[in-house]
């Protein structure tokens, strides 16, 4: 189940957002009077949920400027124009590379060996905050337990082999195995998670 943890990268320009710590970020917004500006690929999307997710925890003002998929979000991003985006290292870590933003933290348990240097939410200050995209492999309900034992036998070695580990972290994401049960147990709280972050945010899909 390849899972990647969402980067926070805010708008690098001195003027609009000076500290390059997550903590510091966190003070400028809940200073400014107008608070931060967090952009997404759509209302709805997991950066618009991770968005008032962050917003709750941080105890911070923001608001939030939806956008028609990620390339409009990282133009607007390195020129100012937005505050913050919370997104895939795959969307961002070219920029954040050639020194055009500025990674605050991985919004995952663990920091990613594509860049080793940026810190987890919690290492940077915020204790708590994980917001995570999955993907795993699903089947109808009435399967018979024997096909489901050898699919998941099979899932298994293909996900903890070197090279399906590699080819996963190229994309900014981990490998990791979950036997049924535990990807069942999984899926319901992630579920009971977002359902309660969606109903207090008030959001709703395009």
């Amino acid at each position: 189940m390849p899972r990647r943890p969402t980067a926070i990268p805010p708008n690098p320009s001195p003027s609009s957002c000076p500290p390059p710590r997550l903590k510091d970020f966190i003070g400028y917004g809940q200073k400014n009077g107008k608070g931060l500006f967090y952009a997404s690929s759509g209302n709805g999307s997991i950066q618009h949920i991770a968005g008032e997710m962050f917003a709750k925890q941080a105890k911070v003002q923001a608001t939030h400027v939806p956008y028609k998929g990620s390339g409009p979000v990282v133009a607007d991003l390195i020129s100012g124009q937005v505050d913050m985006f919370i997104t895939t290292p795959p969307s961002v870590i070219g920029q954040v590379q050639a020194g055009k933003l500025k990674a605050l933290a991985y919004a995952g348990a663990r920091r990613h060996p594509s860049m080793p240097t940026v810190p987890t939410a919690a290492e940077a200050g915020l204790p708590g905050y994980e917001v995570e995209s999955w993907f795993a492999l699903f089947a109808p309900a009435k399967t018979p337990p024997e096909l489901v034992a050898r699919l998941s036998a099979q899932v298994k070695t293909i996900v903890e082999s070197e090279a399906f580990r590699k080819k996963v972290e190229e994309q900014g994401a981990f490998a990791v195995y979950m036997d049924p049960p535990a990807l069942g147990k999984f899926v319901e709280q992630e579920t009971a998670l977002w359902a309660k972050v969606i109903k207090d945010g008030n959001i709703r899909a395009d």
